[in-house]
């Protein structure tokens, strides 16, 4: 299978939700590509050629299997897998995120946390005593760590980067509000607070105007 780009993964991951969160026991064991699109504001074209891609192919009239979708999907995507992960600074947000009961269905487990901070190392978080960032590489190194979870201050972002880099991290899941500098090797998703803030205050200003 070809890699799929970016888009498609997102509209992968779109279907998966809606059909995982609207499967019960009153919900028809078969969906149509028209049904998925109306509900995701999608074009049903759009949704067939997106399961066209990972080998979905709808059963005429009927539709497409609800939970062979769910599979076809999970399996794409690896959440058939398990995928060990560390959390490099453990504020607030790094806190949550190791407290949250939801990565398990998608294959992310959260293995370790470290920090720098003194007042934080020691602390037991969500079953695990956070480690100072010196045992970070030793820890990467030894336990074939492959995805990193960066919330750290901006200030030392690249530098924790660069050690992660160094120490084999193939994946960066960056919360810091700063472009990281990596090897095409290493793939970062960011996830940037502010735009998300930013996109809700523009809709806030609109319907204000237009009130």
């Amino acid at each position: 299978m070809a890699r799929l780009r970016r888009l498609v993964l997102e509209r992968l991951m779109r279907y998966y939700r809606f059909l995982s969160e609207s499967t019960g026991r009153k919900s028809p064991k078969t969906v149509t590509s028209a049904q998925i699109a109306e509900a995701l504001d999608l074009d049903p074209t759009q949704v067939r050629k997106d399961f066209g891609a990972i080998g979905l192919l709808g059963m005429g009239r009927v539709g497409f299997d609800r939970c062979e979708v769910c599979r076809s999907i999970r399996v794409v995507m690896g959440f058939d897998q398990e995928y060990q992960a560390v959390v490099i600074g453990v504020g607030n947000l790094g806190a949550a995120l190791m407290t949250y009961s939801g990565f398990d269905s998608y294959g992310l487990r959260i293995v370790a946390a470290f920090d720098n901070d003194r007042r934080v190392i020691g602390r037991r978080i969500a079953g695990y005593t956070v480690q100072s960032t010196r045992s970070l590489t030793p820890f990467i190194k030894r336990h074939t760590i492959r995805l990193a979870i960066l919330t750290t201050p901006v200030e030392v972002s690249q530098k924790v980067t660069d050690r992660l880099v160094a120490a084999g991290i193939q994946a960066i899941w960056n919360f810091t509000p700063t472009h990281l500098v990596v090897p095409p090797s290493v793939f970062v998703r960011n996830e940037h607070i502010s735009l998300g803030l930013s996109v809700l205050a523009y809709h806030l200003k609109v319907d204000r105007a237009e009130e």
